[in-house]
């Protein structure tokens, strides 16, 4: 799988744009063009900044999803000054392996999301455009109902197809008991061309309080959409979830639990990369995960204008239409041997058309849920963190290259012996 950073490569340097001293972090840029046509200069001056990949679309088995928080969503100095966003697009088409087939944007307007939209055209030479959601004003409403609406969709043209019209799914937001206020998520369809793959895509910003309601709520709703096509659909909700508690795959959050248990989604960062447990932004998928990452060289904190473009880290997804985990493996045995216990099964087939990956064996625990001990790629895997007399529970799944994983298979206990 294409890591996210590339080894020895040089940080993306655009150059400055006429700018007086910084005030704040929120200020550090916006001080550099004062006018929309100065704002477009220097996005344009920040196109011809070199970098690897770009114009590379990705292959039809994988489609290359971002999520991202861009903080251009309500300031009018925001759309007066849109600098952020081509330090933004620079580093997403030298930090993902493919040039992105749909980007989920969250603190957007439709002024900000088509610039992002143009940037990427520009700079790839493929058309963008925003297909879902945009809102030219995130407040629309009555004093008695107020609707928020800052997130955005956007398609890479030469890859994707909009199929028929999104539109917004509202759920309430804290707010004054005599001024409620709803918040809308953008939502849509798209094909991926040459293949049979709809995607049923929504770009989410939700409060933390409300994380699993609202997180059930906008999964209900975005499935009932389209029922005509949901047979050959996949689902994909990214977006900012404001919350950190996922610590690790072993101990997940309520919200977590819900979509990657009984509906069957697969979190592809942890998936893929392992725990990241500081984040807030997530994208989860009724689909194959064959790779996904996060922009983990860059400084969400960092005082330099040149080098920010928000305070959360954009994350991305391969994903492709494998969603067959292969068969559970069988005939688990234990033995002890001079450096531990020897773990043996035999093998997965897998169906799914991306081939068994690795095996993943567990260790069961008196309290808690089972932990990860390692994986292997063969049929065998030896436990050499043991200790004499002590009994020990195994269980072993095996997963997919597109991250399906198995049940688990019986469990099996053995004391350690000499």
């Amino acid at each position: 799988m294409p890591q996210l950073d590339s080894q020895g490569s040089a940080p993306i340097q655009p150059p400055p744009c006429h700018a007086g001293p910084a005030v704040s972090l929120r200020a550090r840029a916006r001080r550099s063009c004062s006018v929309v046509v100065a704002a477009s200069m220097c996005a344009t001056a920040l196109l011809h900044v070199g970098v690897a990949g770009a114009g590379s679309l990705s292959p039809t088995q994988k489609t290359v999803f971002i999520t991202a928080n861009l903080q251009e969503g309500f300031n009018d100095r925001d759309l007066k000054n849109m600098r952020e966003l081509p330090i933004f697009v620079s580093r997403v088409l030298s930090r993902v392996p493919h040039d992105p087939d749909v980007l989920l944007l969250q603190e957007v307007r439709r002024k900000s999301a088509a610039a992002v939209a143009q940037l990427l055209s520009n700079r790839t030479g493929h058309r963008y455009t925003v297909a879902f959601g945009g809102a030219r004003d995130p407040y629309t409403g009555t004093p008695k109902r107020i609707i928020v609406r800052d997130s955005a969709i956007l398609l890479n043209t030469a890859t994707m197809t909009k199929v028929g019209d999104g539109g917004w799914l509202e759920e309430p937001k804290d707010s004054s008991a005599n001024r409620p206020m709803y918040k809308g998520h953008a939502y849509g369809f798209a094909r991926r061309n040459g293949t049979a793959m709809t995607f049923a895509m929504t770009s989410i910003h939700i409060q933390e309080s409300s994380v699993t309601e609202t997180t059930r709520n906008i999964t209900n709703k975005l499935a009932a959409k389209r029922p005509d096509i949901d047979s050959n659909r996949y689902n994909v909700i990214g977006g900012d979830f404001n919350t950190s508690r996922q610590t690790s795959p072993n101990h997940p959050s309520p919200y977590w639990s819900w979509l990657t248990g009984p509906r069957n989604y697969r979190d592809s960062v942890y998936a893929v990369r392992g725990p990241m447990s500081t984040a807030v932004d997530y994208i989860f998928a009724r689909a194959g995960v064959y790779g996904a990452g996060v922009d983990s060289s860059y400084n969400n904190k960092t005082n330099d204008p040149a080098r920010y473009y928000s305070d959360h880290r954009f994350r991305w997804a391969a994903l492709g239409p494998d969603r067959v985990a292969p068969s559970v493996p069988n005939r688990l045995q234990a033995r002890n041997v001079s450096s531990g216990i020897q773990l043996s099964w035999a093998g997965s087939t897998d169906t799914g058309g991306s081939g068994v990956g690795r095996y993943e064996v567990y260790r069961v625990k008196k309290t808690g849920p089972p932990r990860m001990v390692g994986t292997s790629g063969s049929n065998s895997y030896n436990d050499n963190d043991t200790y004499f007399t002590k009994r020990y529970k195994y269980f072993v799944r095996a997963r997919d290259y597109a991250h399906n994983r198995t049940a688990p298979t019986a469990t099996i206990q053995l004391t350690r012996q000499k």
